[in-house]
């Protein structure tokens, strides 16, 4: 349990946060995680939805059998790593 949640912190360190301009609100993702991507009305908001997403997201990844990205890997060579629980 500690591997996922050390990878669970760490991958929410690589957030890119996006303000959407006036009134909008701001997203949330990380890159090399696939179809993972949160909005909130602040920061903190979308910071804190794209962490419950990304429970949901390794979760199901790990289900699958699919792994997780590597999150030390350049973006143009990203692998899958499987993350013991």
């Amino acid at each position: 349990m500690d591997n996922l949640l050390k990878y669970r912190r760490m991958a929410l360190k690589m957030a890119e946060i996006v303000d959407l301009g006036d009134y909008e609100g701001y997203a949330a993702k990380i890159p090399g995680f696939a179809g993972l991507m949160a909005v909130g009305a602040s920061k903190r908001e979308a910071v804190s939805e794209l962490a419950s997403a990304l429970d949901d997201w390794m979760s199901l990844a790990l289900k699958r059998g699919l792994g997780l990205p590597a999150l030390n890997a350049p973006k143009t060579s990203r692998s899958r790593v499987l993350v013991s629980a």
